[in-house]
């Protein structure tokens, strides 16, 4: 009888400390995400990829904080002008997803990423590797699709992808208008798995419809 309720206490004690554990790896997380609403600079950006990749250490079985230093990275990269820089974060953001991608195989969210940065690589060599880079998010983005058919970010950044691949290889507006328009009624029922849910895209998919699809 004595073992089992020491069983018990203990069973408690361990459970309470990952809830406690839960509750502040949650509420860190839910700042940072907030923070990064306000970031404007590759200094704004780089503190939040650091602080994430901080709380990824600590947190090494879950894909939030790598996939938000990731984003950041990608962030960084549509800002600063300079190419090498550029190429510097794509590939720091590229090994954020590769991590992430090698806990959840089958996230949505990360192939939505994993198609962000190979968009984001078609600026550094828009000549010599434009084309490759602008298939290769295709595969990634319709490989989040299948992973969730409800994921509108896939369809927005799919949409933008053909939107910038000229007409003679399939893209233009003609044929990037759907998944944009797509991409909108997607987001209007999206509904966030939970706090740290990617959210982001609503606003510039409604943005680059207007300017390009709207009669």
């Amino acid at each position: 009888m004595k073992i089992t309720i020491i069983a018990f206490l203990l069973a408690t004690i361990t459970l309470s400390g990952f809830s406690q554990d839960m509750e502040n790896y949650m509420s860190v997380m839910i700042k940072q995400k907030k923070t990064m609403k306000m970031a404007r600079t590759v200094t704004d950006f780089q503190t939040l990829a650091d602080n994430f990749e901080q709380i990824s250490q600590a947190e090494s079985d879950k894909w939030h904080p790598l996939y938000y230093a990731a984003y950041c990275y990608i962030n960084m990269s549509f800002i600063n002008k300079i190419n090498d820089d550029r190429i510097k974060y794509l590939n720091k953001a590229q090994s954020f997803v590769d991590k992430a991608i090698e806990i959840y195989p089958d996230e949505s969210e990360l192939f939505v990423l994993q198609g962000f940065i190979y968009e984001a690589r078609i600026q550094t060599d828009p000549v010599n590797k434009g084309k490759e880079y602008s298939e290769n998010a295709t595969k990634a983005l319709e490989q989040a699709i299948e992973f969730n058919p409800e994921n509108p970010r896939a369809y927005y950044l799919l949409g933008l992808n053909i939107l910038h691949t000229p007409k003679q290889y399939g893209g233009g507006k003609e044929a990037a208008c759907p998944y944009l328009s797509k991409a909108i009624d997607k987001f209007k029922t999206d509904i966030p798995e939970n706090v740290l849910s990617p959210t982001w895209g609503g606003e510039e998919n409604n943005r680059q419809y207007v300017k390009n699809c709207k009669e």
